[in-house]
């Protein structure tokens, strides 16, 4: 059996103790794909696509919020990380914009730091991103693949927005999104695991293990 998890961060860690890690395992499958950190929509919709071509049995989604932007660049274009970056490279340059601007991978993070500070409409972001998710669900059951959605974030739980955009889907999980799902599982637990290495706390896909094991058995009771 081969299972592709694609999403967000929610996904990206699938090491030992994971929750992808234990839905693998469980089902005595190997995994053809994992998460990407600060992955937008619209490139979870693309590596769906991707994913499809290598013929998997399950596709385990976590789709992520509306409101990190689409890039040709694959860049993860989030407000908070695009004010980072942009902060951290104008103080690298001494405040000088065009010394700035000499490098592509540069003018991408101002790029994308300008458009929130100036050209941000949240309720188009809000509008356009249950198509996106849909049409995940769509290309797979017209591939005939097993699937199944779990949602990052939610609308009631931010604090911006315009328009509901939670999606009901079938076999999907909406009664708590995996960011409130994490906020439970905060504690680093690596002391309970005999095979991390003593002292090394982590939150693998933002929650320690207790909050991994969780997550499996939501998705295996789906499945």
């Amino acid at each position: 059996m081969k299972i592709a998890f694609v999403g967000d961060s929610f996904c990206a860690d699938a090491g030992q103790g994971t929750w992808p890690y234990l839905v693998k395992q469980k089902l005595n499958a190997t995994s053809i794909w994992k998460g990407i950190q600060g992955a937008n929509q619209y490139s979870i919709l693309a590596d769906a696509k991707k994913v499809l071509l290598l013929k998997p049995d399950l596709i385990i989604f976590t789709h992520t919020d509306p409101y990190r932007l689409a890039n040709r660049h694959r860049e993860p274009l989030g407000a908070r990380p695009c004010d980072q970056v942009y902060s951290r490279l104008l103080k690298e340059t001494k405040n000088n914009l065009f010394n700035l601007m000499k490098s592509t991978k540069n003018n991408i993070w101002v790029a994308g730091h300008m458009y929130y500070e100036h050209l941000m409409e949240y309720g188009y972001h809000e509008l356009t991103h249950p198509t996106l998710v849909v049409e995940c669900y769509r290309i797979c059951t017209e591939a005939n693949i097993k699937q199944v959605h779990l949602f990052s974030f939610s609308t009631k739980e931010l604090e911006f927005r315009d328009y509901n955009w939670d999606v009901s889907l079938p076999k999907s999980y909406s009664k708590q999104s995996l960011a409130r799902i994490s906020y439970d599982y905060q504690t680093p637990d690596n002391h309970k695991q005999d095979w991390v290495e003593p002292g090394w706390q982590t939150l693998p896909n933002h929650m320690n293990y207790e909050g991994n094991k969780v997550v499996s058995e939501i998705v295996l009771g789906m499945l």
